[in-house]
């Protein structure tokens, strides 16, 4: 019976693999997670901006991969993205193999593509977890669509449930945005033992791209310098050189749907996302 039970087993294995729907780009994307535990703290700006800024001004082709169910990266671009014929979650659920190239949507921006709006992925993210593997399903469902682009930003949500884990499992560097105030650091100090864990696990490739700075209020001297200080004597030069203020034309940019570079090119948020971009770029 074990003979025939192997036998079979070998048959099945023999049996060849559907041919892939999609053929291997020339390309190898590096894939950067934004990641943070705690909410407001300039995440999805962070994102959004950093993928438009490699698109718009270092020529990359770059994927916005929207894995928070609030589905905010939608929002923030929804004057510049058109609807999407089907969910990343059904790619994510899918026993076949299938890709994120399946759920990806061009926007108004040359060179950039997002994954469309998902109200379905709360949902998603307690039937990832009936699933073998289910650290990994968005590593494999990138395997051919990170030869189509150069970068893929993915905006992981504020928490480490099944879909941040995958986000960072598929991850080649982390980027932790952190605004100045102790929760927010206490959420970066916990993140990173998250990402240790991973990296000893399940991603030995996984890197730690910065810790960048955001919603600073210049008026807040004395707690911006502690938290600064805090960092550094921490992480080192984990902690990135620019430091993202305060900005109204941030926030005016998500209300009108469209990234803050098709906004105000010269506006004090552009130019620091410009910045963060030409560093990203430069690493």
């Amino acid at each position: 019976m074990r003979h025939l039970l192997k036998a079979g087993l070998r048959r099945l294995a023999a049996v060849p693999a559907a041919s892939p729907r999609y053929q291997a780009g020339t390309r190898r994307a590096t894939v950067i997670a934004v990641a943070a535990r705690k909410g407001g703290v300039g995440k999805t700006t962070t994102s959004v901006s950093l993928a438009a800024a490699l698109a718009r001004f270092h020529g990359q082709k770059v994927l916005l991969i929207d894995l928070d169910p609030q589905g905010h990266v939608n929002t923030a671009l929804r004057a510049q993205v058109g609807p999407s014929e089907k969910p990343i979650s059904s790619v994510l659920l899918d026993e076949r193999g299938a890709e994120i190239l399946d759920c990806v949507v061009p926007t108004a921006i040359p060179n950039l593509d997002v994954t469309g709006l998902d109200l379905g992925l709360a949902a998603t993210e307690d039937l990832m977890g009936t699933r073998i593997g289910k650290e990994v399903l968005l590593r494999d469902a990138l395997k051919i669509t990170r030869t189509h682009y150069d970068t893929i930003v993915i905006d992981c949500p504020p928490n480490l449930g099944n879909l941040s884990v995958n986000g960072l499992v598929a991850a080649d560097q982390v980027l932790i945005p952190c605004d100045p105030s102790p929760l927010s650091l206490k959420g970066v100090t916990s993140l990173i033992d998250t990402i240790t864990t991973i990296s000893n696990r399940l991603n030995p490739d996984i890197d730690l791209l910065g810790i960048l700075l955001t919603r600073v209020d210049g008026r807040n001297v004395t707690v911006n310098e502690a938290i600064v200080k805090e960092i550094e004597e921490t992480y080192g030069t984990a902690l990135l050189p620019m430091r993202i203020g305060v900005s109204t034309d941030l926030s005016k940019a998500q209300m009108e749907g469209r990234d803050v570079f098709a906004y105000d090119q010269g506006c004090r948020g552009a130019m620091a996302y410009r910045e963060l971009a030409e560093w990203v770029a430069e690493a």
